[in-house]
Order: structure tokens, then C-alpha cells, then sequence
């Protein structure tokens, strides 16, 4: 099942299996990140490699406090997942906090499409109260 492939996704991230996570993405994975302009991540990447620079960006700028995939959501070769996390911008000492929706499509047992949908709170911001049920 796809919402299968997408948890063994954030297991490895999650790990530091970068080489795990990666044979999990088709060699022409297109990876999207839509979010703030003025974060270097918020852009296309394509391919493994392109996914590799990805993980590099996100590794150079951000250490992660927490990062949390609260709900993950099937529907045929799609999933969408939605979570946040925390952490501290390596540059400048800022703290932030983020929501997302990630979308994945699957195929084969391979992800081929990557869409993330970021809000991004930094400083002294926060985002609103919310429940997650």
C-alpha cells in the first residue's frame, strides 16, 4: 500500500537512513517544496540527486528540535501527510516552528511526485493553537 511506502519514508528520515530513503524515490522524482521564498529549500529539485541537494539545504540550514508527521491521509496512489516541527536556523541562532501537508504519489513502490506545502513561523511567532485528532 502507498500510506506504507510514505511511513518507511519518515522511519528513515527519521533514523538517518538517507541511502534507505532515497531507494525509496523513483530515479525521476519530482520534489517540490512550496513555501516562503526567502528559504533556499522552497523550490523544485528533480531526481535523486535533486533530492539529495534537497536533504543537503535542509541539513545546512535547519537543526530539528522535533518533527512529527501527525496524520497520514490514502487515497489510491496518493497520501497526504500532515505534520510539524521545531528546531533553530543553523545561520542565524533563530528559533522556528513549522506546519506542512506533504503530498506523495506512489508507484510501484516508489515515490515519484513530492509536493510540501510549508507555513513557516520564526522568531518569536508561533502558529495558532490547534488540535490534532
Amino acid at each position: 500500500m502507498a500510506v506504507d511506502i510514505v511511513r518507511d519514508v519518515y522511519r528513515r528520515f527519521g533514523e538517518g537512513d538517507i541511502e534507505g530513503f532515497l531507494r525509496l524515490c523513483d530515479k525521476n522524482i519530482e520534489w517540490v517544496v512550496n513555501g516562503p521564498g526567502v528559504l533556499e529549500k522552497c523550490r523544485s529539485f528533480n531526481g535523486i540527486e535533486g533530492v539529495r541537494a534537497f536533504l543537503s539545504i535542509l541539513d545546512r540550514t535547519w537543526l530539528f528540535s522535533s518533527f512529527t508527521p501527525r496524520e497520514f491521509i490514502e487515497g489510491g496512489d496518493k497520501v497526504v501527510v500532515l505534520g510539524e516541527e521545531a528546531g533553530t536556523d543553523r545561520e542565524t541562532g533563530e528559533p522556528f516552528a513549522n506546519r506542512w501537508a506533504h503530498v506523495f504519489t506512489v508507484r510501484d513502490n516508489l515515490i515519484v511526485t513530492f509536493r510540501e506545502f510549508l507555513c513557516h513561523w520564526r522568531g518569536g511567532q508561533r502558529p495558532p493553537d490547534m488540535s490534532w485528532q
